[in-house]
């Protein structure tokens, strides 16, 4: 019994340095649609995620390697780095993306591949019915988006809504939206707005 429980340790670990090497790769390939799948017309939205302790040559880094894993086949996410301060950038969708892309990138901007920092992310968006992980209790209402402190699984992010429901929004099968019985943060309301960044020096990432 103890040389299954080790036999099938051993493969579970193989899997997932299979995994991570696989994602290591997608990152780091540039490969795009050519540029007339581009979206052209802009799509309302308050998607925001705001990035402090960072400089703008890493949060542009991980934001390309985030879609040269997404972007390979069509333009899932177009994200817009718009400068705050020296080490603090907002992160805003223009021409909008899907509520499961918008989480993958928060959690990737605070785990990015080949990147030591010590970012503090979060993130803010309006949820609507229909998207994925989204219940009766969560949608048509302002969330927010953050990893916890003590997260030890890494492919995941938590939610509050903004009347302090949580959940943990895993990536893996059957993980996809936990009920809490306490939100790990409250919700607070986003410093910004998407839409007052305006004016702001920014870059577009493709």
């Amino acid at each position: 019994m103890k040389t299954l429980i080790i036999l099938v340790a051993i493969v579970v670990l193989a899997l997932i340095l299979k995994a991570c090497t696989q994602t290591d790769k997608l990152a780091k390939d540039s490969t795009r649609p050519s540029d007339d799948k581009k979206p052209t017309s802009m799509k309302e939205n308050d998607k925001l995620i705001v990035i402090n302790n960072v400089n703008q040559e890493d949060a542009k880094k991980a934001l390309t390697a985030f879609c040269n894993i997404y972007n390979k086949d069509s333009f899932v996410a177009l994200p817009r780095l718009v400068t705050l301060s020296s080490d603090s950038f907002a992160v805003i969708f223009p021409y909008d993306t899907d509520f499961a892309t918008f989480c993958f990138a928060v959690n990737f901007l605070k785990y990015p591949i080949d990147i030591k920092w010590q970012s503090q992310v979060t993130a803010w968006v309006t949820t609507k019915e229909g998207d994925d992980w989204i219940t009766d209790k969560s949608k048509n209402k302002k969330v927010m988006l953050f990893l916890a402190d003590d997260d030890k699984e890494y492919d995941n992010v938590f939610m509050t809504t903004q009347d302090n429901i949580g959940y943990k929004l895993g990536f893996a099968a059957g993980e996809e939206k936990q009920l809490l019985q306490t939100p790990k943060k409250p919700y607070s309301a986003p410093p910004i707005q998407a839409k007052s960044l305006d004016g702001l020096p920014f870059v577009d990432i493709k």
